[in-house]
């Protein structure tokens, strides 16, 4: 009787993810969300389908909720295009779009209302979306304005933390209360921001340096 093969063993690595099986878990629980929605998904689920223990995937993501956020994350990356750096206004409105348009699906809408639900209530779900996930969700606008610094549209001192913490904020609104169905409205609030941005928000001195994204060509 021939022997049974076993699943390729993956290489431990601690608390230093490895590309392969971090791929590999996400994998995992996109197909596990797939068959079984957003509020039957487990950590033990995942674990076994991706040949790996749980204490691995705690290591990499806080909760199941963190999981589920980098899900959603490479489900609409394709999606959104990086900005094109000639106009802060053009490339708020055109990120925007994108997004909203991305939130109207609703598959991927219910699912984020529903991560972002779970996440506020607790105080290491709200840490790691404010100190994890919102800022690698804004890596993109960060280059739109770090663009807009460099050919010299808004001041150097602009508080462009400020002026995207505007710009995301009321798109989660918007997105919160079901209010995404135009396109009308991502190009008011890029040409608000776009606006301020031009005519002076200086930051606070402590956040004068804001960090530089460096883009990869390859």
């Amino acid at each position: 009787m021939p022997r049974k093969k076993s699943a390729p063993a993956r290489p431990r690595t601690g608390n230093r993810r490895n590309p392969l099986l971090h791929q590999a878990i996400i994998d995992a629980a996109t197909d596990v969300l797939a068959k079984e929605g957003p509020t039957r998904f487990t950590i033990e689920a995942v674990a076994k389908l991706a040949g790996c223990g749980k204490p691995t995937i705690y290591r990499w993501w806080p909760s199941r909720s963190a999981l589920l956020l980098e899900v959603y994350e490479q489900a609409v990356q394709l999606d959104i295009s990086p900005p094109k750096g000639k106009d802060l206004e053009e490339d708020i409105s055109t990120m925007l779009r994108q997004v909203w348009r991305v939130w109207r699906k609703d598959s991927v809408g219910s699912l984020y209302r529903l991560i972002l639900s779970e996440m506020i209530l607790d105080k290491e779900g709200a840490r790691y979306l404010r100190e994890v996930f919102f800022p690698r969700r804004q890596t993109l606008t960060v280059i739109a304005f770090q663009a807009a610094q460099d050919r010299g549209e808004i001041p150097q001192d602009a508080d462009t933390k400020l002026l995207m913490d505007l710009a995301y904020g009321y798109s989660l609104f918007r997105m919160i209360t079901r209010q995404i169905e135009d396109d009308d409205t991502p190009d008011r609030i890029a040409a608000a921001i776009a606006k301020l941005a031009r005519t002076g928000v200086p930051a606070r001195k402590k956040d004068r340096q804001p960090r530089r994204v460096e883009i990869n060509s390859e």
